[in-house]
């Protein structure tokens, strides 16, 4: 594997999403990708690399004119509806972080197998060629991947701004027991700080099973 690869699936039979979940990526139906990079990032703060792939989508769908917003810790959203998911998996060689592996599958067009989603077609009233929205795409979440290292702060910050999570009353299960709070911040290195009745929480992506 080298390092900035970029593998583009057409359709994927066994597409997952968080905690191995199914994704449903149907060929002609939408993107997906997966960018695999080197990063000096370790431990937690991994997890900021997630919170950046995912302003790339945000940026990269501005361009074609549409807003979207972001839900913690992986979702980006258009009209209240999922347009795309964003995954991030660490590949280790022994105790060493070899790689990171960003999957990205943006909805094209609707999938009737994913209830409660939306897609660009939807949004924008008319079709894009698959050629012109992968590289869009690409050059987006490529270049928002980048800043993270020099630009945390502005990272989280321009996170914040567009998280429809924050100031909302959250669900969450950790280890099966269904917890709830309010998400009142981020920290530092990208998880999810929830008052619990007085308790606080910071939830991170891959220690919690979901966020509603």
């Amino acid at each position: 594997l080298v390092n900035g690869t970029i593998i583009w699936a057409k359709e994927q039979s066994l597409g997952k999403g968080r905690h191995g979940r199914k994704w449903y990526s149907p060929k002609g139906k939408g993107i997906w990708f997966t960018y695999a990079f080197k990063t000096s990032l370790r431990g937690k703060e991994l997890n900021l690399l997630n919170l950046a792939a995912a302003l790339g989508v945000v940026d990269a769908l501005e361009d074609l004119g549409l807003k979207a917003f972001l839900k913690w810790p992986n979702d980006v959203i258009l009209s209240d509806k999922k347009v795309c998911g964003v995954l991030l998996e660490a590949l280790f060689e022994g105790d060493n972080l070899a790689f990171c592996l960003l999957g990205i599958g943006l909805n094209l067009k609707d999938i009737d197998e994913v209830p409660g989603s939306t897609s660009l077609e939807r949004e924008l009233g008319g079709s894009l060629s698959e050629d012109f929205v992968f590289k869009k795409l690409v050059d987006s979440v490529v270049n928002s991947i980048g800043l993270v290292e020099k630009e945390k702060e502005v990272v989280l910050s321009r996170y914040r701004n567009l998280c429809l999570t924050l100031g909302k009353e959250v669900s969450f299960k950790r280890n099966g027991t269904l917890l709830k709070g309010k998400a009142i911040e981020l920290s530092s290195d990208g998880g999810l700080i929830v008052d619990v009745n007085g308790r606080i929480e910071v939830l991170y992506a891959e220690l919690v099973e979901d966020v509603r």
